[in-house]
């Protein structure tokens, strides 16, 4: 087909419901103090559940931050990246006896979890990250186990939770989603997303999703809330960023073209991200932008 992807408006609603959901923890509305992640390594990109949203800006010899391990090599250069970390919002109640240090019971008409699977509980006062490693169908019920059992990635700590859960708790996998620009399967530029999974093995690992094919670009600026009133004073790249805490709005900038080339009668000219912008050949392009409000502060 010579015409923009159909699929594009749809991916990219996709797109603005993720960004605006980054930092959902359910009804968690507890302190630091409440909050536990019994991972190794918490802060790492697949079980960092403090940190709602992140991002890579190219400047023309590298990313500012670092892009994590994971996507490095993988996403074309003079684009951007961002990242955002959730609970997912289908969520799974805890039933009777509800949970122990080391394990949380649910019914096994809900379960739709497997080992390796990275979660999150709360209450709406206290919450835990940890990764299960064993599902254990006993009395009517399963176990889910959290275990400091090692063969594990990336593994707990120990074994116990600190915090305990009763009756109106939930648990939820925790999701961290990366977009980007990267070759896609037919060599052309497309928009990805990485998710973080797991294959019911031992391993927490981030895998690859090609979701719009023909978008060359795609450029981000963070609304920054310098006032506190709720909304931004002023957007600003990821390498200019203070403090991702401040950020309450993202605009998204995606640069899409046709996949045949010939088809207009010159070479476009237009702006894009406030610089001109004027294409290598005839495909035809287009500039989709939005600004997407964040709904939630994050757990801290």
């Amino acid at each position: 087909s010579t015409l923009f992807p159909l699929t594009t408006l749809f991916r990219s609603g996709f797109l603005t419901r993720e960004i605006r959901m980054a930092g959902f923890t359910g009804c968690y509305k507890g302190t630091p103090a409440s909050f536990e992640n019994i991972l190794n390594n918490p802060g790492a990109f697949t079980g960092d559940a403090t940190t709602r949203i992140t991002g890579n800006e190219w400047n023309g010899a590298g990313w500012t931050p670092a892009l994590d391990a994971s996507l490095s090599g993988t996403v074309t250069n003079g684009t951007d990246v961002i990242v955002v970390r959730r609970m997912d919002s289908q969520g799974v109640d805890l039933v009777n006896p509800y949970s122990d240090s080391a394990q949380l019971f649910i019914d096994p008409a809900d379960d739709s979890f497997a080992n390796g699977d990275i979660l999150m509980v709360t209450d709406c006062d206290k919450g835990s990250v940890f990764q299960v490693t064993n599902l254990q169908a006993s009395g009517g019920k399963i176990n889910v186990v959290h275990s400091n059992a090692g063969g594990y990635t990336p593994g707990n700590t120990n074994p116990q939770l600190a915090n305990s859960y009763g009756e109106g708790a939930e648990v939820a996998k925790l999701d961290a989603t990366a977009f980007f620009i990267a070759a896609g399967a037919d060599g052309e530029p497309a928009l990805f997303q990485r998710t973080l999974g797991a294959s019911g093995g031992a391993n927490a690992a981030m895998s690859n999703q090609e979701l719009v094919e023909d978008v060359e670009n795609m450029q981000i600026l963070y609304g920054v809330d310098t006032d506190a009133d709720g909304s931004a004073n002023e957007y600003l790249t990821a390498d200019a960023m203070p403090d991702m805490t401040k950020v309450v709005s993202v605009r998204v900038s995606l640069l899409l073209r046709t996949p045949t080339d010939h088809l207009a009668s010159a070479p476009q000219s237009f702006t894009y991200n406030g610089a001109a912008f004027n294409a290598p050949d005839r495909r035809l392009r287009r500039v989709f932008n939005t600004t997407i409000k964040l709904r939630n502060r994050g757990v801290l």
